[in-house]
Parts: structure tokens; C-alpha cells; sequence
């Protein structure tokens, strides 16, 4: 009877980790939805990229990723029926431009020239950042496949650049993106492109998120598409290299004639939420910069500035501290940013 009761009790515990196994093997959330005319919003779980469909091929922005990327192209050959002829990043970040060799049979792939740089082979032989010391178990200044946990375990293949199953302090600093096809078409202040008569605007941002940021305008449908500058009803996750890159960048995305404000993750919205985002910033300057006049701490400015009127918009709860604190640390002149995050 023991033995019974126990084989019971193991097949009960098998049972109830079913579920578990199913969440972790859910697959992604995907859709395509129509924004106007023929620009269509696809979704890939929280990340998002447009495309704009014309008579002579389509001209989309991110690739996401490979797996999203097959999907994609196997849903356009399906609804649409002519080619991706041209592939327009926003920025190199792994999350948004890996996967764009899905696309290389017909598109064109044009991003700023600051991706030439950040994408090259890793130079030089510098040692691992403090993150990587810590996985360092047997000192050899390498992270083994073994060793690694967190972020380079998870996408380990995208930092190993060279395939010799282990990541190097050259690597690390290069950042997870192996996967990202290089633009073969660059540029410096702006780019358009040009399909079926249809045109899309590349526009640099300046030095906010990354040095290559980009925001597209799509003339004609009154849109534009930023991934990780543009937020709408959400607050960055961070503000590198500073908060006035960030001004600057929304400054120039509200500058341009849209209705229609896509963005790489969550909401899309209109241009009054684009407008709220850079109010945003501009208030947190504004209150952060009063309580330094006022002699106030950091600790105080954090428990004093509440931004409530941005209480709804989300991560309000998890980043408003650390952007006082990126601010604060800006003016004071101690470091350029801090950051709670990457999108």
C-alpha cells in the first residue's frame, strides 16, 4: 500500500507540472493588423514591426527575429502576394534586428551607418565586464557555455561571434547580435525609400537608446514607427545616454506630420500620446532640476516627485525612481544615465 500511495503521489506531482510545461512551450503571440491604407502593424508577443504593402514588393522595418520572420514572410506570400523588397531597421538592438537573413533573397536592407560600427567583429582583447566576472567560474577571463547564466545563457549563440563556445570580453561588449544581417545601404541624416509609389522617411534620431536609433515616416498614411524611443502610455526603460537625447529624439518625432504613433512594443497610439511622452520627460527634467535648486537630496526628489499625472501609463511604479535618479545624476554631472531597462 505504501508503494501504491507513493506512485499516486508521483503520477499527482507529474500531473500538476503539465500546466507549467505548457506555459513555457505556449507559442508566441502573432497577429497582423491593418493601421491605414495599406500600412500593417505585426506582432510578435510584445515586439512589433510595420510593413507597407505597395504594387512592386513591400517595404517593412524589423525583422524581430528569425522564427517571426519565416512566419511573416509565409503570411505575406500568402495575404499579399509580391516580395519584401526593402528591410528598414530602427536600430541594432538583438530583440529587434536579428533574423533579417530570412528576407535577403529580395529585400534591401538600409539602417543607419552608426550599425556598421556597433555590428563589426569584436576588436581587441578587453576583459569581461563585471557581469561576466561573476560567471567566470574558473578565472580564464572567458564565459563558458557552462558558466553562463541570465541574458548570455539565454542567447548565448548570439554573443559567441566566432562559434568557439565561449564569450569573450570583446563579445560581451559587442552585445548579442550575431544574428543581425548587415544593412547594405547606410545613412547619415535621412533616407527615403521609394516603391510603388509609396515613400518612407528615415530620419535619425540622434544619440537616444543607441547611437543608430532611427524613426520611420510614412508620409502618405501620416504615421510614424520608432522601436524603444517612442513609447506611447508607457515610460522608457531607460534613458541613455541622457535625458536630453531622449527630448531631443521625441522633439524631432513630433515634429513630422502623423496621426498614427507605431511603436515597437505594447500600444500604438496618436500623436497626442507622442506628445505625452516628450510632456513627460520635459516635467521630470523640470522637477528634478527644481529640487536640485531647492538643495533637495536624491532620495527626496524621489519621494517628493511623483509625475501623477503620468500614473496610468505603464512601468509608472518600477522606472519613475530610477529616471529621477538618471536625471539627477545627468545634472549633477556625476554620469550620463542610469537605466531600468532595454525597451
Amino acid at each position: 500500500m505504501r508503494f501504491i500511495t507513493c506512485v499516486v503521489l508521483a503520477l499527482c506531482s507529474l500531473i500538476g507540472l503539465v500546466p507549467n510545461a505548457e506555459a513555457q512551450q505556449k507559442p508566441p503571440q502573432r497577429g497582423i493588423v491593418n493601421v491605414t491604407g495599406q500600412l500593417y502593424r505585426a506582432q510578435n508577443d510584445n515586439h512589433y514591426t510595420v510593413f507597407l504593402v505597395t504594387p512592386e514588393g513591400i517595404i517593412m522595418s524589423d525583422p524581430i527575429n528569425r522564427d517571426f520572420s519565416r512566419w511573416l514572410k509565409a503570411e505575406i506570400a500568402t495575404r499579399f502576394k509580391v516580395p519584401v523588397r526593402y528591410v528598414l531597421y530602427t536600430h541594432r538592438d538583438w530583440d529587434h534586428a536579428s533574423g533579417g537573413v530570412v528576407w535577403a533573397d529580395t529585400a534591401e536592407f538600409i539602417g543607419h551607418r552608426n550599425m556598421l560600427a556597433a555590428l563589426a567583429p569584436p576588436a581587441g582583447n578587453p576583459p569581461l565586464p563585471a557581469d561576466g566576472t561573476k560567471m567566470d567560474a574558473n578565472r580564464n577571463g572567458l564565459v563558458e557555455r557552462a558558466e553562463a547564466t541570465g541574458a548570455v545563457a539565454q542567447r548565448f549563440a548570439l554573443f559567441d561571434y566566432n562559434r568557439d563556445d565561449v564569450v569573450s570580453g570583446a563579445e560581451m561588449a559587442r552585445g548579442s547580435v550575431s544574428d543581425v544581417h548587415l544593412p547594405t545601404t547606410t545613412y547619415i541624416d535621412r533616407h527615403t525609400v521609394t516603391l510603388g509609389g509609396k515613400r518612407v522617411t528615415m530620419i535619425h534620431l540622434g544619440t537616444a537608446h543607441a547611437d543608430d536609433s532611427s524613426v520611420l515616416h510614412f508620409p502618405d498614411e501620416r504615421a510614424v514607427f520608432s522601436a524603444d524611443v517612442l513609447q506611447v502610455r508607457r515610460l522608457p526603460g531607460g534613458l541613455e545616454p541622457s535625458v536630453g537625447a531622449y527630448i531631443d529624439a521625441l522633439t524631432l518625432i513630433n515634429s513630422l506630420d502623423f496621426e498614427h504613433a507605431l511603436t515597437g512594443h505594447a500600444l500604438a497610439g496618436t500623436k497626442r500620446d507622442a506628445a505625452d511622452a516628450l510632456r513627460y520627460l520635459e516635467d521630470l527634467s523640470k522637477g528634478v532640476a527644481a529640487g536640485i535648486g531647492a538643495g533637495q537630496s536624491l532620495a527626496v526628489i524621489q519621494k517628493t516627485l511623483m509625475l501623477e499625472a503620468y500614473k496610468g501609463f505603464e512601468r509608472w511604479d518600477t522606472t519613475r525612481e530610477a529616471h529621477i535618479a538618471a536625471v539627477y545624476a545627468t545634472l549633477r554631472g556625476t554620469r550620463a544615465g542610469t537605466s531600468a531597462g532595454t525597451q
